[in-house]
């Protein structure tokens, strides 16, 4: 068979660039330490790396929200723990007030670190994160949710939302909560009703926080039928007596729906007649004319909680009937304190098993993207030993061809005439 001059010169050329080509790939997957130079090469592979790339870096995107939402959850728990640190601060200094023998003096200065306590409130209410968003204005993170304003109230901006962020296709996790829930909400009282005294009493008596020995009826009686006992005293001495009468709206009937003989420290059942849902305990002696109303617990914040024990050790007269009201408004809102303490503790314990969630997908995520990134690295990682191997084949091929083609394309008949 003949071969022309052209066929030699167009076999010989492709096979050398075939051998470049062969050369450069391999050239590349040492440099790159993939397979996948050319995805046209290996189209199921290139495939395949595609779509585990997408995992991978949707992973990332999720393992990002993650982190971000154990900062926020951590900042949050610490604020949180903050806000309780102040309030057993508070409740100490109303324990210290609420006896017979502080001076005015020590009222006054028990007021002043009271107003100082609100402020340090207001700011822990009002944290921002990193970004500048409020952690306690629900999905309003952009709005300072809290306002003290010129009456001394606290106006909340907020809303009740929860911020959320995603941990994975069908899971995500609150990062906040709203302030209202937090510091707005809590019942006064011990969480089922609440005693106030009369303005007007003049006597030494207090009224306790009471006890609850029926939950059901209680709420049934007082939440939801509105009901509101008043008790009032008369006489004196040992002839002192109790009335007990009834109404809704602060607005109580004529005739009474118990009485009896009254002696200091006793507990007053009610409703009256059978078993009592609730007791009052009556603690000192009362005044003729003096009175206390029963009523179902109302929201109370843990602002005005700390509004009242400033009022209260700023009413410092010195009198039978001022110390009792004095003592009667602490007793209250140390009830109240127990209230906002348990309600911030349970949201103390739903942040930490928030963050726990959190952590324990955070784990997860790591643990999948450490498997899909070795599933990765099992499909394109090269086999070094081997490409070097064969790089040093080709590129003696290479040479070889050139070599030959240099030696070949130098004969002609010419060199033998």
């Amino acid at each position: 068979m003949r071969v022309s001059t052209q066929q030699f010169y167009a076999a010989s050329l492709t096979g050398i660039l075939n051998q470049q080509n062969t050369l450069n790939t391999l050239s590349q997957q040492l440099s790159t330490g993939s397979t996948l130079v050319n995805p046209s090469d290996q189209p199921v592979a290139a495939a395949q790396n595609v779509a585990l790339t997408g995992q991978i870096n949707r992973l990332s995107g999720y393992t990002q929200n993650g982190q971000n939402a154990q900062n926020a959850l951590q900042l949050e728990s610490a604020t949180v723990q903050s806000v309780t640190t102040l309030l057993s601060q508070a409740r100490q200094l109303a324990v210290q007030m609420n006896n017979g023998t502080v001076s005015t003096q020590d009222l006054q200065n028990a007021a002043a670190t009271m107003q100082g306590y609100i402020q340090q409130l207001a700011q822990y209410a009002n944290t921002q994160d990193g970004q500048g968003n409020y952690l306690f204005a629900g999905s309003r993170s952009g709005t300072q949710p809290f306002a003290i304003q010129a009456d001394g109230s606290v106006l909340y901006q907020g809303d009740g939302g929860q911020n959320q962020l995603a941990l994975g296709p069908s899971l995500s996790t609150a990062i906040s909560d709203p302030g209202s829930a937090l510091f707005m909400n809590a019942r006064a009282g011990n969480g089922t009703f609440s005693v106030n005294a009369a303005n007007g009493n003049t006597g030494g008596a207090t009224a306790g926080p009471g006890t609850v020995n029926d939950t059901a009826l209680a709420q049934q009686t007082l939440l939801v039928n509105g009901t509101q006992y008043q008790i009032s005293f008369s006489g004196s001495g040992g002839s002192m007596t109790y009335t007990v009468t009834s109404g809704t709206g602060g607005t109580f009937s004529a005739s009474p729906v118990a009485s009896g003989a009254f002696t200091p420290g006793m507990s007053i059942g009610l409703p009256p007649g059978g078993a009592p849902a609730i007791t009052v305990p009556i603690v000192g002696t009362p005044a003729a004319g003096d009175s206390f109303t029963v009523a179902a617990a109302a929201p109370q914040s843990l602002f005005q909680t700390f509004q009242s024990l400033a009022q209260a050790f700023s009413a410092s007269a010195q009198n039978p009937g001022s110390n009792a009201l004095r003592a009667q408004s602490i007793s209250n809102a140390l009830a109240s304190l127990d209230q906002s303490q348990t309600n911030l503790l349970s949201a103390q314990a739903n942040i930490g098993s928030r963050l726990q969630q959190v952590q324990a997908v955070q784990s997860q995520n790591a643990g999948l993207t450490l498997q899909l990134q070795t599933q990765q690295t099992q499909l394109t990682s090269i086999n070094y030993p081997q490409v070097i191997t064969d790089y040093q084949s080709s590129l003696t091929a290479l040479q070889a061809a050139q070599k030959a083609f240099t030696q070949v394309q130098g004969l002609s008949l010419f060199q033998y005439i």
